[in-house]
C-alpha cells in the first residue's frame, strides 16, 4: 500500500481522469438517466422522524469498500440490509448485492472480505445497486455503524457519477453507543460481545448488518431511559 501523500497524487494526476473516462458508457444509459431523473425528484418522507423511536422503520445498513476514502477513487464493493421495525424481531426481508467496480480490486480486499473475482464479475454496477437499494430502503430510517462513513461514501460516489446527492434520514449507531454506554468500547466486535449477540463472519455486508440491527434493537430498549421519545429526538441528541 503506497503512502498516503502518493495515493493522493497518484489518484489526482491519473486514476481520477481514468475514472472519468471509464465512467463515461454508463452516462449515457437510460438507466443513467432514469436514476438521475429519479434522485432528482425524490421527497424523503419527514413524518418518519416524528415517529416513536421504539416503532419506527428502520433499514439497517453496511458496505464493503476497496479502501476508506472515497474521495480517492475508493469505490463500494458490496451492499448488505435488513429491515426492522422498531423493537419488533428481525425482518426476513434482507437486501445484499455485489457490486462491480470501476478499478481492480486489491487481493488484500478479497482477503479480507471473502469475496472472489468472479463475484464481482457478476456484480451489479453502482447505478443498478443504489437503485435497488433505495426502493429497498424507501419509507424508513436508515441506520449504519457508523452511518458518518456509510453515508459519505454513498454520498461522494453519487458526486462522482454526476447524481444528485441523496440525504436521506439517518441515524449513526455507533454515535448513540457512545452516548448511552461510555464505558463500552465502541467498536462494533466489542458491542456484539457485550450483547451477547451470536457473531457471523465480519466484513460480509449482509452479516454486519444483521449483527448490527440486533445491537440496534438493543440500543432501542434502552433508549427510552435516556429521554429519547421519536427518531428527531435522537438524531438531535446525537448532533448536541
Amino acid at each position: 500500500m503506497l503512502p498516503i501523500d502518493l495515493e493522493i497524487l497518484k489518484y489526482i494526476f491519473f486514476e481520477k481522469h481514468m475514472y472519468a473516462f471509464k465512467l463515461r458508457p454508463y452516462l449515457n444509459t437510460n438507466q443513467y438517466h432514469e436514476l438521475y431523473k429519479k434522485l432528482s425528484i425524490q421527497e424523503h418522507n419527514e413524518d418518519l422522524l416524528k415517529m416513536p423511536i421504539q416503532a419506527a422503520p428502520f433499514t439497517i445498513f453496511d458496505l464493503e469498500t476497496t479502501g476508506l476514502l472515497p474521495e480517492l477513487g475508493h469505490e463500494i464493493i458490496s451492499i448488505g440490509a435488513i429491515r426492522i421495525q422498531g423493537t419488533s424481531h428481525v425482518s426476513y426481508k434482507r437486501f445484499h448485492q455485489y457490486v462491480r467496480p470501476i478499478r481492480p480490486v486489491h487481493q488484500r480486499t478479497l482477503n479480507l472480505t471473502g469475496m472472489t473475482r468472479k463475484d464481482l464479475q457478476g456484480g451489479h454496477t453502482f447505478l443498478e445497486a443504489y437503485d435497488d437499494f433505495m426502493e429497498f430502503s424507501k419509507d424508513t430510517i436508515l441506520v449504519a455503524y457508523p452511518a458518518a462513513f456509510d453515508m459519505k461514501f454513498l454520498q461522494t460516489l453519487l458526486k462522482r457519477w454526476k447524481l444528485p446527492i441523496d440525504t436521506p434520514p439517518s441515524i449513526d449507531a455507533q454515535k448513540l453507543v457512545k452516548k448511552m454506554y461510555p464505558n463500552h468500547k465502541y467498536q462494533l466486535d466489542s458491542m456484539i460481545a457485550s450483547f451477547g449477540i451470536t457473531q457471523l463472519e465480519r466484513h460480509h455486508a449482509l452479516n454486519d448488518a444483521i449483527m448490527t440491527a440486533e445491537l440496534f434493537q438493543h440500543i432501542l430498549n434502552d433508549i427510552d431511559s435516556y429521554g429519547i421519545k421519536t427518531v428527531e429526538d435522537a438524531i438531535g441528541w446525537i448532533q448536541s
